[in-house]
């Protein structure tokens, strides 16, 4: 009985980090969300609060190249993963993250779910995330995005 309730544990533990859902107003990856009692939120987003993610682009893009080398995988499709999430007043990112896919003509896409999982793992180390504060040092929680452009199943960009 001891092992059933062991697997049963890591499955749905496993399960819950890559898990999607589909719901009228998008499709969104790890719903767990929790409201920041420090933090009020006014729905700002990262360009209102000067919040981009404090590495450039090409570093960000070079670490995510050196995240997925040890999968050897071959990815396919021409497009943009974009997460849309929150993050807190403390600098760090909420759990739930709206997942938009669009081919390279911005029409909407699926790619190949472990890709998306595996850009979505990549995003969960993310961690140099600006904390915005106005001049009496109060902090805000904002939106933000990161879309990978990708060409022929590799990821040639980050926007921003």
């Amino acid at each position: 009985m001891k092992p059933i309730i062991i697997l049963s544990f890591l499955f749905v533990t496993f399960k819950a980090l890559g898990q999607n859902y589909i719901l009228p107003d998008g499709e969104f990856m790890d719903t767990t969300a929790y409201k920041d009692k420090v933090c009020e939120d006014y729905n700002l987003y990262y360009y209102q609060v000067g919040g981009k993610y404090l590495k450039s682009s090409l570093t960000t893009l070079n670490e995510l190249r050196d995240f997925l080398l040890p999968k050897n995988m071959i990815y396919k499709g021409s497009g943009y993963v974009t997460f849309r999430f929150k993050i807190d007043c403390s600098g760090n990112k909420m759990n739930k993250t709206q997942v938009i896919q669009t081919d390279d003509k911005y029409k909407s896409n699926h790619f190949d779910k472990e890709f998306v999982s595996d850009l979505y793992k990549f995003l969960n180390t993310l961690s140099a995330w600006k904390i915005p504060k106005d001049s009496s040092g109060k902090s805000y929680p904002y939106n933000a995005f990161i879309t990978y452009k990708i060409i022929d199943g590799k990821v040639v960009n980050i926007i921003p």
